[in-house]
């Protein structure tokens, strides 16, 4: 089992110095902030509200942005300490928590309680969008340090699957 801090947890001294320092607010446009990408090409995401990863309003309790789940991609069983809640806007996946798997469809909401191991996979070659939340319980904000822990290897993503080159940000 791969640990890893990815996507929102904490980060290093090192990533906090390259950080761009907070938009002031009350508004922030998306679209000015990159994407980030994860080390497989299966999600990418940017954090708008909280976070260390640069160019979004700062909150220490809580992370917000939006996400997507690249076509036919795999994005495997993973677990982290910190709750979270995914809004489907666009697509549809098969979406595991736990023992349960359901396709999901814009408009429906999925939960992964703390440690709740969890995986998506899509299946057609669209995009799946999605509002991602992470917050802090009970403005415990030490749970954005937890582990981010993948529980099975990374699979061989299918042929046509990932994002197209060129406006993605790795950073993980």
């Amino acid at each position: 089992m791969a640990l890893l801090c990815f996507p929102h947890a904490a980060a290093s001294d090192e990533l906090k110095a390259d950080a761009r320092p907070p938009i002031p607010g009350p508004f922030l446009d998306a679209a000015d902030i990159p994407w980030k990408v994860n080390e497989f090409d299966a999600s990418r995401w940017k954090t708008l509200v909280g976070g260390i990863e640069g160019g979004q309003i700062d909150q220490s309790d809580i992370q917000f942005g939006v996400w997507e789940l690249a076509p036919l991609a795999i994005y495997h069983s993973h677990r982290h300490e910190v709750p979270e809640i995914y809004f489907i806007t666009e697509g549809r996946a098969l979406w595991t928590v736990g023992d349960e798997t359901r396709e999901v469809t814009a408009g429906m909401t999925i939960y992964s309680k703390p440690g709740a191991i969890h995986k998506m996979v899509n299946p057609t070659d669209q995009l799946v969008k999605a509002i991602w939340v992470w917050w802090a319980p009970g403005g415990e904000t030490s749970a954005f340090a937890g582990e981010y822990e993948f529980t099975e290897p990374a699979p061989k993503q299918p042929e046509g699957a990932g994002f197209q080159p060129g406006e993605n940000k790795r950073i993980y």
